[in-house]
């Protein structure tokens, strides 16, 4: 299904065009488009002579979220010897 979000995120397209670059039979490929569409991920417009397939936002590649580190306003010191200046990071 990832393959018919991309494609359809360059240009509409009817079921025949996906079903011929995507190698597999129109019904399958119809399928699939309707049960995105049933979910909100492409909307189909109807044109007189044939129906056309749009992703409803661009696509874009899922990304590696990483969790994000929130710094407390205190902390300890753990070493006996108290830091340089040098060694001190100010954070703002």
């Amino acid at each position: 299904m990832e393959m018919i979000v991309r494609s359809l995120a360059e240009r509409p397209k009817s079921v025949k065009e996906l079903s011929e670059e995507l190698g597999v039979g129109w019904k399958t490929c119809y399928r699939y488009l309707k049960s995105l569409q049933r979910i909100g991920v492409l909307v189909e417009i109807k044109t007189r002579g044939e129906s056309l397939f749009m992703s409803r936002r661009p696509y874009r590649p899922k990304l590696l979220t990483v969790p994000r580190v929130r710094v407390g306003e205190t902390f300890e010191i753990v070493d006996a010897k108290p830091p340089s200046d040098d060694e001190v990071e100010v954070l703002t």
